[in-house]
Protein backbone atom coordinates (compact mmCIF):
# COMPACT_ATOMS: atom_id res chain seq x y z
CA UNK A 1 0.00 0.00 0.00
CA UNK A 2 1.86 3.20 -0.74
CA UNK A 3 2.15 6.02 1.26
CA UNK A 4 1.04 9.58 0.73
CA UNK A 5 3.39 12.28 0.10
CA UNK A 6 5.35 13.48 2.64
CA UNK A 7 3.08 16.89 2.30
CA UNK A 8 0.24 15.59 3.57
CA UNK A 9 2.19 13.69 6.14
CA UNK A 10 2.91 17.11 7.32
CA UNK A 11 -0.18 18.72 7.76
CA UNK A 12 -2.46 16.19 8.51
CA UNK A 13 -2.18 14.27 11.67
CA UNK A 14 -3.92 10.91 12.86
CA UNK A 15 -4.08 10.57 16.89
CA UNK A 16 -6.51 9.46 19.28
CA UNK A 17 -6.83 10.88 22.90
CA UNK A 18 -8.44 8.16 24.72
CA UNK A 19 -6.46 5.59 26.64
CA UNK A 20 -6.80 2.75 24.15
CA UNK A 21 -3.29 2.05 22.16
CA UNK A 22 -2.99 2.41 18.28
CA UNK A 23 -1.92 -0.95 16.85
CA UNK A 24 -2.18 -0.83 13.17
CA UNK A 25 -1.55 2.34 11.44
CA UNK A 26 -1.29 3.26 7.42
CA UNK A 27 -2.13 5.94 5.36
CA UNK A 28 -2.81 5.50 1.65
CA UNK A 29 -3.73 8.05 -1.16
CA UNK A 30 -6.20 10.22 -0.14
CA UNK A 31 -6.97 8.19 3.20
CA UNK A 32 -5.80 6.52 6.13
CA UNK A 33 -6.68 3.58 8.43
CA UNK A 34 -6.52 3.69 12.44
CA UNK A 35 -6.63 0.32 14.37
CA UNK A 36 -6.42 -0.11 18.33
CA UNK A 37 -7.56 -3.19 20.27
CA UNK A 38 -6.64 -6.59 19.79
CA UNK A 39 -5.05 -8.02 16.28
CA UNK A 40 -7.46 -10.98 15.54
CA UNK A 41 -7.20 -13.84 13.47
CA UNK A 42 -10.50 -15.53 14.61
CA UNK A 43 -12.18 -16.75 11.15
CA UNK A 44 -15.42 -15.81 12.57
CA UNK A 45 -15.13 -12.14 13.31
CA UNK A 46 -12.88 -11.67 10.01
CA UNK A 47 -15.78 -13.29 7.62
CA UNK A 48 -18.21 -10.68 9.49
CA UNK A 49 -16.49 -8.01 9.13
CA UNK A 50 -16.09 -8.59 5.34
CA UNK A 51 -19.87 -8.61 5.52
CA UNK A 52 -20.37 -5.75 6.77
CA UNK A 53 -17.94 -3.75 5.39
CA UNK A 54 -19.62 -4.93 1.86
CA UNK A 55 -22.89 -3.50 3.43
CA UNK A 56 -21.85 -0.24 4.03
CA UNK A 57 -20.17 -0.22 0.55
CA UNK A 58 -23.51 -1.26 -0.53
CA UNK A 59 -25.79 0.76 1.23
CA UNK A 60 -23.81 3.94 0.65
CA UNK A 61 -25.16 3.94 -2.80
CA UNK A 62 -28.61 4.93 -1.55
CA UNK A 63 -30.35 7.84 0.50
CA UNK A 64 -31.29 6.98 4.06
CA UNK A 65 -33.21 10.49 4.86
CA UNK A 66 -33.78 12.40 6.94
CA UNK A 67 -29.95 11.69 8.13
CA UNK A 68 -27.61 12.73 5.57
CA UNK A 69 -24.72 10.31 4.97
CA UNK A 70 -24.71 8.03 7.79
CA UNK A 71 -25.74 4.04 8.08
CA UNK A 72 -25.16 1.75 10.28
CA UNK A 73 -25.68 -2.17 10.94
CA UNK A 74 -24.16 -5.23 11.89
CA UNK A 75 -23.39 -8.99 10.98
CA UNK A 76 -23.19 -12.44 13.03
CA UNK A 77 -23.76 -13.17 15.73
CA UNK A 78 -22.04 -12.89 19.10
CA UNK A 79 -19.16 -13.58 20.52
CA UNK A 80 -17.93 -13.06 16.77
CA UNK A 81 -20.45 -10.21 15.76
CA UNK A 82 -19.23 -7.26 14.02
CA UNK A 83 -20.25 -3.75 14.12
CA UNK A 84 -20.17 -0.88 11.23
CA UNK A 85 -21.38 2.26 10.22
CA UNK A 86 -20.19 4.92 8.04
CA UNK A 87 -20.41 8.84 8.06
CA UNK A 88 -19.88 10.79 4.72
CA UNK A 89 -20.08 14.46 4.68
CA UNK A 90 -23.53 15.82 4.31
CA UNK A 91 -23.12 18.05 1.07
CA UNK A 92 -21.88 14.76 -1.12
CA UNK A 93 -23.60 13.48 -3.64
CA UNK A 94 -24.80 9.68 -2.98
CA UNK A 95 -22.40 8.68 -5.80
CA UNK A 96 -19.45 10.61 -4.31
CA UNK A 97 -20.58 8.93 -0.67
CA UNK A 98 -20.47 5.95 -2.68
CA UNK A 99 -17.27 6.64 -4.11
CA UNK A 100 -15.30 6.63 -0.49
CA UNK A 101 -16.95 4.18 1.67
CA UNK A 102 -16.80 2.03 -1.48
CA UNK A 103 -12.87 3.04 -1.28
CA UNK A 104 -12.30 2.72 2.34
CA UNK A 105 -14.17 -0.45 2.94
CA UNK A 106 -12.30 -2.11 0.30
CA UNK A 107 -8.68 -1.01 2.22
CA UNK A 108 -9.41 -2.21 5.71
CA UNK A 109 -10.88 -5.50 4.50
CA UNK A 110 -7.47 -5.88 2.51
CA UNK A 111 -5.67 -5.20 5.62
CA UNK A 112 -5.14 -7.03 9.09
CA UNK A 113 -8.30 -7.21 10.74
CA UNK A 114 -8.36 -6.09 14.41
CA UNK A 115 -11.03 -5.11 16.74
CA UNK A 116 -11.40 -1.84 16.49
CA UNK A 117 -10.51 0.06 12.80
CA UNK A 118 -11.53 3.38 11.59
CA UNK A 119 -11.32 4.61 7.88
CA UNK A 120 -10.78 7.72 6.68
CA UNK A 121 -11.35 8.17 2.85
CA UNK A 122 -11.21 11.80 0.38
CA UNK A 123 -9.83 12.39 -2.72
CA UNK A 124 -5.97 12.72 -3.14
CA UNK A 125 -6.10 16.85 -2.84
CA UNK A 126 -8.48 16.86 0.33
CA UNK A 127 -7.05 13.57 2.31
CA UNK A 128 -9.37 12.47 5.28
CA UNK A 129 -12.32 15.09 4.10
CA UNK A 130 -14.97 13.15 2.59
CA UNK A 131 -15.89 9.56 4.57
CA UNK A 132 -15.09 7.86 7.91
CA UNK A 133 -15.82 4.31 8.12
CA UNK A 134 -15.88 2.33 11.35
CA UNK A 135 -16.18 -1.66 12.25
CA UNK A 136 -15.45 -3.06 15.46
CA UNK A 137 -16.85 -6.22 17.73
CA UNK A 138 -18.74 -3.42 20.25
CA UNK A 139 -21.92 -1.33 19.10
CA UNK A 140 -21.02 1.84 18.98
CA UNK A 141 -22.81 5.15 20.63
CA UNK A 142 -21.23 8.21 21.80
CA UNK A 143 -17.35 7.70 22.36
CA UNK A 144 -15.82 10.53 24.50
CA UNK A 145 -12.19 12.13 23.94
CA UNK A 146 -12.10 10.82 20.62
CA UNK A 147 -10.42 13.76 18.62
CA UNK A 148 -8.82 11.56 15.77
CA UNK A 149 -7.55 13.46 13.34
CA UNK A 150 -6.73 17.17 12.44
CA UNK A 151 -5.39 19.05 9.98
CA UNK A 152 -4.75 23.02 9.05
CA UNK A 153 -5.68 24.16 6.01
CA UNK A 154 -3.61 27.35 4.44
CA UNK A 155 -1.70 29.33 5.97
CA UNK A 156 -1.74 32.03 8.39
CA UNK A 157 -4.66 34.56 8.33
CA UNK A 158 -3.43 37.96 7.78
CA UNK A 159 -5.98 39.49 10.13
CA UNK A 160 -5.71 36.98 12.89
CA UNK A 161 -7.62 38.59 15.38
CA UNK A 162 -11.01 39.94 13.51
CA UNK A 163 -10.63 35.92 11.64
CA UNK A 164 -10.67 34.73 15.20
CA UNK A 165 -13.44 36.83 16.42
CA UNK A 166 -16.04 35.89 13.65
CA UNK A 167 -14.60 31.86 13.84
CA UNK A 168 -15.04 31.86 17.24
CA UNK A 169 -18.67 33.37 17.06
CA UNK A 170 -19.91 31.17 13.93
CA UNK A 171 -18.81 28.10 15.90
CA UNK A 172 -20.18 28.60 19.63
CA UNK A 173 -23.25 29.64 17.45
CA UNK A 174 -23.36 26.24 15.87
CA UNK A 175 -22.53 24.31 18.90
CA UNK A 176 -25.44 26.06 20.75
CA UNK A 177 -27.83 25.34 18.26
CA UNK A 178 -26.89 21.92 17.96
CA UNK A 179 -27.94 21.31 21.96
CA UNK A 180 -31.39 23.13 20.69
CA UNK A 181 -31.96 21.01 17.65
CA UNK A 182 -32.03 24.39 15.64
CA UNK A 183 -30.22 23.13 12.36
CA UNK A 184 -31.88 22.94 9.25
CA UNK A 185 -30.86 19.32 9.22
CA UNK A 186 -30.34 18.02 12.91
CA UNK A 187 -27.41 16.37 12.11
CA UNK A 188 -25.77 18.57 9.01
CA UNK A 189 -24.96 22.36 9.21
CA UNK A 190 -23.03 24.98 6.79
CA UNK A 191 -22.60 28.90 7.66
CA UNK A 192 -21.05 31.51 5.09
CA UNK A 193 -19.81 34.54 7.11
CA UNK A 194 -17.71 37.61 6.14
CA UNK A 195 -14.93 38.18 8.61
CA UNK A 196 -15.79 41.15 11.41
CA UNK A 197 -14.30 44.60 9.27
CA UNK A 198 -13.26 42.35 6.23
CA UNK A 199 -14.56 41.56 3.00
CA UNK A 200 -12.85 38.16 3.54
CA UNK A 201 -15.68 35.37 4.62
CA UNK A 202 -15.26 32.12 6.40
CA UNK A 203 -17.19 28.90 5.55
CA UNK A 204 -18.20 26.36 8.36
CA UNK A 205 -19.32 22.68 7.99
CA UNK A 206 -20.19 20.78 11.07
CA UNK A 207 -21.78 17.30 10.99
CA UNK A 208 -22.32 14.60 13.64
CA UNK A 209 -23.24 11.13 13.38
CA UNK A 210 -27.03 10.46 13.79
CA UNK A 211 -26.55 7.55 16.40
CA UNK A 212 -26.15 10.10 18.99
CA UNK A 213 -28.47 12.96 20.74
CA UNK A 214 -28.21 16.05 20.00
CA UNK A 215 -27.04 16.96 23.42
CA UNK A 216 -23.96 14.64 22.40
CA UNK A 217 -23.63 16.65 19.37
CA UNK A 218 -23.08 19.72 20.75
CA UNK A 219 -20.87 18.07 23.16
CA UNK A 220 -19.01 16.20 20.28
CA UNK A 221 -18.50 19.63 18.37
CA UNK A 222 -17.18 21.37 21.56
CA UNK A 223 -14.90 18.99 22.09
CA UNK A 224 -13.18 19.71 18.76
CA UNK A 225 -13.71 23.66 18.76
CA UNK A 226 -11.68 22.90 22.12
CA UNK A 227 -8.81 21.47 20.34
CA UNK A 228 -8.30 23.81 17.78
CA UNK A 229 -6.14 26.02 19.81
CA UNK A 230 -3.83 23.39 20.23
CA UNK A 231 -3.83 22.21 16.62
CA UNK A 232 -4.33 24.83 14.09
CA UNK A 233 -4.00 28.18 15.57
CA UNK A 234 -3.95 31.22 13.77
CA UNK A 235 -4.54 29.25 10.21
CA UNK A 236 -7.22 30.17 7.50
CA UNK A 237 -8.75 26.77 8.26
CA UNK A 238 -8.85 23.36 9.65
CA UNK A 239 -10.47 19.75 9.70
CA UNK A 240 -10.49 18.00 12.85
CA UNK A 241 -12.61 14.90 13.31
CA UNK A 242 -14.19 13.12 16.19
CA UNK A 243 -15.44 9.23 15.75
CA UNK A 244 -19.30 11.04 16.20
CA UNK A 245 -18.42 14.46 14.38
CA UNK A 246 -16.73 16.67 12.31
CA UNK A 247 -15.93 19.95 11.54
CA UNK A 248 -13.99 22.34 9.36
CA UNK A 249 -13.94 25.81 7.74
CA UNK A 250 -11.98 27.86 5.07
CA UNK A 251 -11.65 30.65 3.99
CA UNK A 252 -12.48 29.41 0.22
CA UNK A 253 -15.73 28.17 -0.18
CA UNK A 254 -15.42 24.03 -0.11
CA UNK A 255 -19.16 22.24 0.31
CA UNK A 256 -21.11 21.70 -2.03
CA UNK A 257 -24.08 24.41 -1.10
CA UNK A 258 -22.61 27.17 -0.57
CA UNK A 259 -26.04 28.68 0.31
CA UNK A 260 -26.97 25.98 2.59
CA UNK A 261 -27.28 27.55 6.58
CA UNK A 262 -26.25 30.94 4.76
CA UNK A 263 -26.19 33.68 7.55
CA UNK A 264 -28.52 36.64 6.96
CA UNK A 265 -26.15 39.05 9.58
CA UNK A 266 -23.27 38.97 7.17
CA UNK A 267 -25.45 41.15 4.62
CA UNK A 268 -24.21 38.98 1.63
CA UNK A 269 -26.47 36.98 -1.02
CA UNK A 270 -25.94 33.78 -2.86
Amino acid sequence: MALVSFFKLIFFTITFSSSRVVLGYDMYSGGAILCMGNSTGGSTYKSNVDLILSELASESSRAHPPFIGFFNGSAGIAPDKAYGSYLCRGDLSIHLCHGCVSEVTRVLSQNKIYTDCFGFGGFTDQPLDHCLVHYANYSRGYMNGSVMSFGKIGGKASNYQQYNETLTATIEGLVKEAALGNWSNPYFETRVVQVARSKERIYTLVQCTSDISMVNCSKCLGELYSFLPECCNGTQGALVIHANCLLKYNNQSFFGNSCRGFVLISYLHC
